[in-house]
């Protein structure tokens, strides 16, 4: 039983972790970095970059609130 509790948490780790790098791909984008330079970032392939926003990431980052 506490097997199964560590997977959950672990999952939930990743989920989390992965929420951060869209957050992070988000700020990259809106403040001028390429695709790519994300990409590269990040550790990733352009098109991985792409897939994680399947409305387009630039799109994404022009979405979010204006800093103030």
């Amino acid at each position: 039983m506490a097997k199964k509790a560590m997977d959950f948490e672990a999952i939930g780790v990743l989920r989390e972790l992965e929420h951060i790098k869209r957050l992070l791909l988000l700020a990259l984008l809106r403040s001028g970095a390429s695709q790519a330079e994300v990409a590269k970032a990040l550790g990733v392939s352009q098109p991985s970059i792409s897939r994680m926003f399947p409305g387009g990431a630039g799109k994404a980052a022009k979405a979010l609130p204006k800093r103030r």
